[in-house]
Order: C-alpha cells, then structure tokens, then sequence
C-alpha cells in the first residue's frame, strides 16, 4: 500500500520533530507552551502545524488508493507533500524563521493538498 509507506516516512518525522521539541523544552526549562518569552514557539507552531496537515493528507491519500487511482499520481501527491513538510520544518527550526523556506512549504503542501482533495471530489461526482 502507497499509504503504508507515506505514513511511515511522515509518522518518523513527526517523531524526529517531537524529540527536537522535547529536548527544546528540556534545554529551556519549559514544560508547557512556548515559555515566558516564546523562546520555543518555532518548535511547537511547527510540531503543531506538522500534526494538523498529516492526518488529513493521509486520510485523503488513503480513500484515493483505496479507488485505485493511479500510483504515479498518488507518489507525486506524496513526495510534494512530504518536501513541504520538511521546508516548513526547516523554515521553524532556527532562531530566526527562514520566510523563504517556510513560503515554499505552504506553497507544496497545500498544492498537494487542494490535487488530493480535488482528485476525490472528482471520483466522487464521476463514478
């Protein structure tokens, strides 16, 4: 299955990115929210962020597969929506924001986003 690997590759990188945010916290002494001074609002926006989009990008990834639209389709989808996560990640992760990164991350996953959404819409009304 297309969704077994997708899942596997996007559930370690959210693993990866709840230890770099746990260790934030650790380093910063902050055991909840972003601390006094948002000294680690990078992380959590970016962990939070990251833990919205996944869910429902497999969810959608999986009713396609499920159709059997064609894989090529469903890699593409995939691999963009998977470099966007890792710009965004990127973009959030330094002291200071990368604007650029972070653009380019929106850009790619709500592109793959809006194809998987609009591929299902489609199967809908033409099956």
């Amino acid at each position: 299955m297309i969704t077994s690997l997708y899942l596997g590759l996007l559930g370690l990188l959210y693993i990866f990115m709840t230890f770099e945010t746990i260790k934030a916290r650790w380093d910063n002494k902050i055991s909840l929210g972003a601390g006094p001074q948002n000294e680690i609002a990078h992380f959590t926006s970016a962990h939070n962020n990251f833990s919205n989009y996944a869910p429902l990008f497999l969810l959608g990834l999986f009713v396609l597969e499920a159709q059997s639209i064609h894989p090529l389709f469903l890699h593409i989808a995939s691999l963009i929506f998977v470099m966007g996560r890792i710009f965004h990640y990127l973009a959030m992760r330094g002291k200071k924001m990368n604007f650029r990164r972070r653009k380019i991350g929106m850009i790619l996953t709500i592109a793959s986003l809006i194809s998987l959404f609009s591929c299902n819409l489609l199967c809908f009304f033409l099956k």
